[in-house]
């Protein structure tokens, strides 16, 4: 009688299966984690960057059309008016649009917070308007309003200056402080402070601009200009 042995076959237990799966999904797992940790901090990276970005596209905004504002008369009305009128909530001044703006000459801008419609928080709003016409074109006199930031909290603007409009060229800034509306003054304040802060908590870094016509025509805004500026009256507004 013939007795035949056969061979072993090669495979795995069962045991050896189950702790093959238990290493693969814990190494799975780990993979994962890794994976959603790194989509979590690319995507907070990113809403860090568009925060950033934001906050130095409305900053610039307003501290390009602040610096360029300009006191100017404006004897053709029949009250007397002023070019530059500020609260804690708006402002209102004159300034020139840039050579490349579809817009030219002189425009009036009105910056102003008001409620958002469907969202909460308040939206921060320009209305663009021209200061005179340029021309005969009916576009010289359209009204443009733009929402430059949305979602806030609160915004606050204060204005450093003296008292009273009798500061002359030269004098000293003991008599200057911080104050929280400028209205019905001739001369521009000497600087304009921005704080914002929006509902989710972030603090904007304070923003202190320096109105440029005030170094070239003194405390006072008053001098000569070839954009006919003297004494900073034109328009009070609704402020």
């Amino acid at each position: 009688m013939r007795i035949v042995i056969k061979a072993k076959q090669p495979g795995f237990t069962l045991l050896e299966v189950l702790l093959g799966m238990s290493i693969m999904s814990i190494m799975m797992l780990l993979l994962f984690a890794s994976l959603r940790i790194c989509v979590q901090n690319w995507n907070a990276g990113e809403k860090k960057i568009a925060q950033v970005s934001q906050a130095a596209i409305v900053q610039g905004f307003l501290q390009n059309k602040l610096q360029a504002a300009l006191p100017l008369d404006a004897d053709f009305f029949e009250e007397e008016q002023f070019s530059f009128q500020g609260d804690k909530e708006k402002m209102q001044f004159v300034a020139a649009m840039p050579a490349s703006a579809s817009r030219l000459g002189l425009q009036l801008f009105n910056i102003s917070m008001k409620k958002s419609v469907g969202e909460d928080g308040h939206e921060l709003l320009v209305d663009i308007q021209p200061f005179f016409p340029q021309g005969d074109d009916a576009e010289q006199w359209k009204e443009e309003q733009v929402v430059i930031l949305k979602k806030i909290d609160t915004l606050r603007f204060a204005y450093f200056g003296p008292d009273s409009d009798d500061t002359k060229i030269g004098d000293s800034d003991e008599d200057s402080a911080w104050q929280n509306e400028w209205l019905e003054r001739k001369a521009l304040p000497r600087l304009v402070r921005i704080d914002v802060e929006l509902i989710n908590g972030e603090v904007w870094p304070q923003l202190v601009i320096a109105l440029k016509i005030n170094s070239a025509l003194g405390a006072t805004g008053k001098g000569g200009s070839s954009m006919g500026g003297r004494g900073g009256a034109f328009t009070s507004g609704e402020l």
